[in-house]
């Protein structure tokens, strides 16, 4: 049987992130190999312990690796000759430690607040095997910000049917207000016109074709890694997907909601917005507490030696943090005073 290896990048969440990959195992399991899980230099509310919750449920479950990034991506520009030549910086990148590292052929890459109810590995490595040009499946478009998707034009499914001239993209990009208009269309201008600036292989259920990601991607290829922002991009992942369509690469869509529910315990949404209040992120992961013991009768509790330990990780960081902060308002003291 061919097999997966799966990655989550983790930060903060730990009951969500049980629950994603439990859920995954659930319905996808036999075709996963190991779990690859990136925990985020930078945790939400400073909580650095909470990861050894997702530790102690997941370890005895299937094999895990753990990669610690030493800085924190905060999605800003990359430096394309840094990220060719400095490891270190390179997988602060999202998923980038396990596309390098994996020893599978296919990475499963997913966010950390899923819930799968249907086996979505079984339906896509098929695809992979039938035709060797798949780069990638797993949801297409960010058609809830694209202007060709208001205009009925486009969708995951005919994003490759759905062709314009520059002159077609611009005018439907000036017509409909999008959050990124402005920089879309300077995208659109520079002569970058399909896909579209929105679009992509969305990271938050997909699978890549490793062997194929790694010949042709940073730092053996050319292209600019699956979840970094460059500077010709709109967002994550739109500049590596941009590079492989026009390479001649292949990627099939899936249509999320009928395998999974994405960010289904948190009231106000997912993204950015899931961790904008700690009363929000607090009420989020007690309603997946909840559904873990009630579906999976487990409460993720540490035992004693577990607890010291993550203890010791939380005071650390939460002490390297707060040294962070002081040299910005030292640097401002010190200016104040010279002036």
């Amino acid at each position: 049987m061919k097999k997966v290896d799966v990655n989550v990048i983790y930060y903060g969440k730990p009951y969500q992130t049980i629950i994603s990959i439990l859920s995954l195992l659930k319905v996808s399991g036999q075709y996963i190999n190991s779990v690859y899980i990136t925990v985020e230099n930078k945790q939400p509310f400073g909580h650095y312990g909470d990861v050894f919750k997702v530790i102690k449920a997941i370890e005895p479950v299937i094999p895990i690796h753990l990669y610690y990034p030493k800085s924190f991506y905060n999605l800003e520009i990359l430096d394309y000759d840094r990220v060719k030549n400095d490891a270190d910086y390179r997988w602060t990148v999202p998923y980038q430690y396990a596309l390098e590292h994996a020893q599978m052929k296919w990475l499963f890459i997913m966010h950390n607040d899923m819930v799968f109810h249907k086996d979505m590995i079984g339906d896509m490595l098929p695809l992979f095997l039938k035709d060797e040009k798949t780069a990638g499946t797993g949801s297409i478009g960010q058609c809830w910000s694209c202007p060709a998707n208001k205009a009925q034009l486009c969708g995951g499914h005919v994003f490759m049917k759905y062709i314009p001239s520059a002159e077609e993209a611009i005018a439907v990009h000036e017509q409909y207000e999008t959050p990124r208009q402005k920089r879309d269309l300077e995208i659109l201008h520079s002569g970058r016109i399909h896909p579209l600036p929105e679009c992509r292989l969305n990271e938050y259920a997909c699978m890549i074709n490793v062997e194929t990601y790694r010949k042709t991607t940073l730092p053996l290829g050319e292209n600019g890694c699956f979840g970094g922002n460059w500077e010709f991009t709109a967002d994550l992942g739109t500049g590596w997907f941009h590079q492989m369509v026009n390479q001649g690469h292949k990627f099939s869509h899936f249509v999320l909601e009928d395998y999974a529910k994405h960010s289904s315990f948190n009231p106000i949404g997912q993204g950015i917005m899931a961790y904008s209040n700690q009363d929000n992120y607090i009420l989020s992961e007690k309603n997946a507490l909840q559904y873990l013991v009630d579906n999976y009768k487990i409460d993720a509790s540490l035992d004693f030696k577990t607890s010291v330990t993550a203890g010791l990780r939380e005071r650390k960081y939460r002490f390297r943090d707060f040294k962070r902060s002081l040299i910005p308002t030292a640097k401002r003291i010190a200016k104040s005073i010279v002036r």
